[in-house]
């Protein structure tokens, strides 16, 4: 962990300088600064992780590293996206050109249908420039988030029959899109948390208060921990997508608050090794947070990072 920590100094120490995180084009210690390079076909890449300015392109880059979108999505599938994309402040979503890459991806792979699982704040497209260009792609998108089922987790341990979108159990292939921030409750905002977007506004609700209604709206940060490690035993993600290029450090999920700017794309197929690396982003330990240990004990992931194949580059 020690040396993971170290070969990302940069990122830690954008977080913790206050007015000094904004990193502009600085060489970032630990990344390679020669674009893309081609994989060697005995190389397999666990975890992608993208540098630059350019977060449309820098969100295929990252896909390409693991194999390419074709490599999750096969021809007329139907495709389910995740987007943390409720949000109003700046730094507190998924910048829509990402969620867009993914969208681009996924039909230029074959997909047959794309349902959003969860619904977006006003406008969220159209906070990009590319929208006008990928107007019909927008238009084609299902909404997936209107119609919610009761379902039984077997041996779930603080939730066991939550309200989920019925399109996250009938989609074909499912992809995580999310975004790395500050949580006042839990700490931090990434994959495993993402998927509280799939269940309904009720079942929200309780794993936020489990019965403790009026005391604050995280009285009981293990319960909440268990409960969301439960919701993702439901469905492993096909795909997580991390947008870590700008984001908050304070004050989240909603913000507004100061922002880091690392200006990563990090993409990677194991929710908890994405969550273990994230964190060390926002200066966090990993194996002193609830949520990924529970995760670990629940056998989603793997949190040694020594033990995967990580990309990092610079473009």
């Amino acid at each position: 962990m020690k040396d993971r920590i170290s070969r990302r100094t940069f990122v830690k120490k954008s977080v913790l300088a206050g007015s000094a995180i904004l990193i502009g084009n600085r060489m970032v210690p630990g990344f390679m600064n020669c674009g893309i390079q081609p994989l060697q076909a005995a190389e397999k890449v666990d975890l992608a992780v993208i540098k630059g300015s350019d977060f449309f392109q820098n969100t295929f880059k990252a896909v390409q590293q693991l194999g390419g979108m074709e490599s999750f999505v096969t021809r007329g599938s139907k495709v389910g996206l995740l987007i943390n994309s409720p949000f109003k402040n700046y730094g507190a979503y998924v910048k829509p050109e990402i969620a867009l890459a993914a969208v681009k991806m996924c039909y230029e792979a074959g997909a047959k249908e794309i349902y959003i699982l969860k619904e977006g704040a006003d406008g969220y497209w159209e906070r990009s420039k590319l929208a006008a260009e990928y107007k019909d792609e927008i238009k084609s998108l299902k909404a997936g988030w209107q119609v919610f089922i009761d379902h039984t987790i077997p041996n779930a341990i603080a939730l066991d029959k939550p309200s989920i979108a019925k399109a996250l159990l009938d989609c074909d292939v499912f992809i995580n899109i999310s975004i790395l921030k500050h949580h006042d409750g839990i700490q931090f905002t990434c994959s495993l948390k993402n998927m509280m977007g799939t269940s309904s506004t009720g079942t929200n609700m309780g794993m936020h208060f489990g019965g403790k209604i009026g005391l604050s709206f995280f009285p009981d940060v293990d319960r909440l921990s268990q409960c969301i490690v439960d919701l993702n035993t439901i469905r492993k993600p096909d795909l997580c997508i991390v947008d870590t290029t700008e984001f908050i450090i304070e004050k989240g999920p909603y913000g507004p608050g100061k922002l880091a700017k690392p200006h990563l794309i990090i993409a990677g197929t194991d929710r908890v090794a994405i969550d273990s690396y994230c964190s060390g982003i926002l200066g966090l330990d990993p194996t002193q947070l609830p949520i990924i240990q529970k995760a670990v004990q629940q056998g989603l992931g793997d949190p040694d990072l020594k033990r995967i194949n990580i990309k990092e580059i610079s473009v």
